[in-house]
């Protein structure tokens, strides 16, 4: 009995034993299973706040403040996008990473590039609903969710992590979102673990340490898969990323080794002034310049400034510097990306130096120079433009309406602005306007459209040269002109006059002679006085007095011809061709004496008798060549008659006027006489 009774009683205290090891066990799991998930959760959450700021210290703050919505397809957003899935590819945990900015109280999207998920990307400008305090913290620092967070994206764990200009100031944040299930795997394994180990607390109590160790393992290798990637993304940095400790370089990356053109034991125990100049471009020392910066950094302030630093084989560079506090091993250190901006500077030292040629050019130049855009608001306008025009510029680019132009008829014209920007042509013209002075003046203006880099006109750029002075002289040498030319007109007048006082002399002449062989004379030459006079009254008449329309000139001539030898327009007709033909003066004249010695000629031996037949002129230019072509079908000459040697005037005149045109001339009389004469068109100053 007293067996029996030890026996229960080592029962009941083995039971008790055991669930006390029991309740131990499984008390200590839970804890330790609470403990470890907590414990996962902050390291989780600590990993994703060091990989947002890492990536974000990576990303072109500028390039982020420039993006506007719409500009989906720009180089720039190409760019970042091409940047952010770089680190997707490299942390491929990562489900989704994307760039915001801060618009009043809402966080909008700049960057959301497609990572392969499955899920929408967010345009430029979308607003991100319900923003929570953590994400608009992470505008200013680094900050991340304290749970899961559930969109329209999905449930994840976020980081957040501000971006900065070259100014240090933040334009937006980077944010990197872990899926739900990835984060809790660890944890849930951890959770079915303890579960597991409450039903089995006298294996767990045997197999514990096993346990541990087994958890320690896997956390110890979790720790160096970590530090492996973010050994990765610290190596595959392009620009120069170095950690400094107390003042002197601890590590760097290969971008560093690029940088100094050295090795890593080359840098590691340098300080930072041992890769500057003793003094900065500005003056400062370089020792006490970088002893600030890291002070500053340390005291938890970002520094970001340019430095002009040297390799150690004596060649100097500028560099964009960013000083970061970062915490390792529980010691406080300072993490530094250098960027050469060598190429940038030469580039800004270039663009400015252009800027100050092409300003100094246009300040310089003789001419009004002055840029519009399509709303005709002046972007630019050198001195010239500014004091000789004024507001009168307005006059030349257009009204608006709370710029009206001084002259009410400016504005009645086309908008010369919007045309160009629609046309992409080159406009010229000439306006008149009032300068500052008061004083009318007149612009000889030169339109061209000015394109952006996309192809598109985005203003115009004008150019006004005055020409006052040349309108002023146009117009005195245009009334100049007016009057020589009334004057001209005068003197053909009165040559016209003389020549008819001549032909009236000749004409009573002939009527007080008996002798018919002087009173052909007399009017023969009469009437080569009168298509002498005939060629000066065109000219009066005419608008240009250099030259007549030489086929009203011939239907007077032929008229006059026969009212003078009497000829029944019944018995002979003619035809005359020469429109739209224009003579000189210089050669009208000979031409005139010639078609006056053929119609003279014609109307004395081609139609004796009564004879009834017809003339016909034709007067026309062709290659710049005057072809005159003269017949009549009359009787024709004798034959064995050769009229190119004949003896008489009217062929000796013919003749050598012909030779004064420097012309040809055939004679065919099968079928009466026809006569062709061909020679050049004399130019102006010949």
């Amino acid at each position: 009995m007293f067996s029996r009774l030890v026996s229960r009683l080592s029962d009941k205290t083995t039971m008790i034993l055991l669930l006390m090891i029991l309740v131990f066990a499984g008390l200590s799991i839970i804890y330790t299973s609470n403990i470890t998930t907590v414990a996962l959760h902050d390291q989780t959450r600590e990993e994703l706040g060091d990989i947002a700021a890492t990536i974000a210290l990576d990303v072109d703050g500028d390039a982020v403040a420039a993006i506007r919505p719409g500009e989906e397809q720009s180089p720039a957003y190409a760019s970042l996008s091409e940047n952010l899935l770089r680190y997707k590819k490299v942390l491929p945990e990562i489900e989704s990473i994307y760039i915001m900015r801060r618009e009043g109280s809402n966080a909008v999207f700049i960057v959301d590039p497609d990572t392969g998920n499955g899920k929408r990307t967010a345009r430029i400008g979308e607003i991100y609903p319900s923003p929570s305090g953590e994400m608009m913290a992470g505008f200013t620092a680094t900050s991340v969710e304290k749970e899961f967070v559930t969109d329209s994206w999905g449930t994840t764990l976020s980081g957040y992590s501000p971006v900065r200009d070259r100014n240090g100031t933040a334009v937006g944040l980077i944010g990197v979102d872990i899926n739900q299930e990835l984060a809790l795997t660890r944890q849930n394994m951890i959770s079915w673990t303890s579960y597991m180990i409450i039903f089995l607390a006298i294996l767990m109590a045997v197999f514990g340490v096993v346990g541990v160790e087994q958890i320690r393992s896997r956390m110890f290798q979790d720790l160096t898969d970590r530090e492996k990637r973010f050994r990765t993304l610290f190596e595959s940095t392009y620009d120069a990323i170095l950690i400094v400790r107390s003042g002197v370089f601890t590590d760097c990356n290969r971008g560093a080794l690029r940088l100094f053109h050295c090795s890593k034991e080359e840098i590691v125990g340098k300080t930072p002034s041992d890769f500057s100049p003793p003094a900065q471009p500005d003056g400062k020392d370089s020792k006490t310049a970088i002893a600030e910066s890291l002070a500053q950094a340390l005291g938890g302030e970002s520094a970001l400034f340019t430095w002009k630093y040297r390799t150690l084989d004596g060649i100097e560079f500028d560099a964009e510097v960013s000083f970061t506090r970062i915490e390792l091993d529980g010691e406080m250190a300072v993490q530094a990306i250098i960027r050469d901006i060598t190429e940038r500077k030469r580039a800004e030292d270039a663009l400015r130096q252009s800027e100050q040629k092409y300003r100094i050019l246009s300040e310089s130049s003789p001419d009004a120079i002055f840029i519009v855009d399509g709303t005709h608001r002046i972007l630019y306008a050198n001195m010239l433009a500014s004091t000789l025009l004024g507001e009168g510029l307005r006059d030349v680019i257009g009204a608006t309406k709370d710029k009206p132009a001084q002259n009410p008829n400016q504005q009645e014209r086309p908008d010369l602005i919007k045309n160009v920007l629609a046309n992409g042509q080159i406009v010229k013209r000439e306006d008149k306007l009032t300068s500052r002075n008061g004083k009318a003046i007149w612009l000889d203006s030169t339109f061209m459209p000015l394109y952006e880099e996309g192809g598109g006109a985005y203003a115009v750029l004008g150019v006004a040269h005055d020409i006052t002075d040349r309108k002023t002289m146009e117009t005195q040498i245009e009334s100049s002109l007016r009057e020589k030319e009334y004057l001209l007109k005068e003197i053909h007048h009165r040559v016209k006059n003389n020549l008819q006082v001549i032909s009236s002399l000749l004409s009573m002449q002939a009527r007080k002679t008996d002798d018919p062989k002087v009173k052909d004379t007399l009017t023969d030459s009469q009437n080569r006085v009168k298509s002498i006079a005939l060629v000066h009254e065109k000219l009066y008449q005419s608008k240009s007095l250099d030259r007549i329309e030489y086929g009203d000139y011939l239907t007077k001539i032929v008229t006059y011809l026969l009212e003078s030898f009497n000829v029944n327009p019944a018995q002979v007709s003619w035809k005359a061709n020469a429109k739209d033909v224009y003579v000189s003066i210089d050669q009208a004249v000979p031409c005139s004496l010639i078609i006056n010695e053929m119609i003279t000629n014609s109307l004395k031996y081609a139609f004796p008798q009564g004879r009834k037949g017809e003339i016909t002129i034709s007067f026309t230019l062709e290659d710049h060549n005057y072809i005159l072509d003269y017949r009549d079908n009359g009787v024709g000459v004798p034959p064995g008659a050769n009229l190119e040697r004949a003896g008489s005037l009217g062929m000796q005149l013919i003749n050598g006027l012909t030779r004064q045109l420097d012309g040809k001339l055939s004679i065919e009389t099968a079928a009466g006489v026809h006569y062709t004469i061909i020679f050049p068109q004399k130019q102006k100053g010949e």
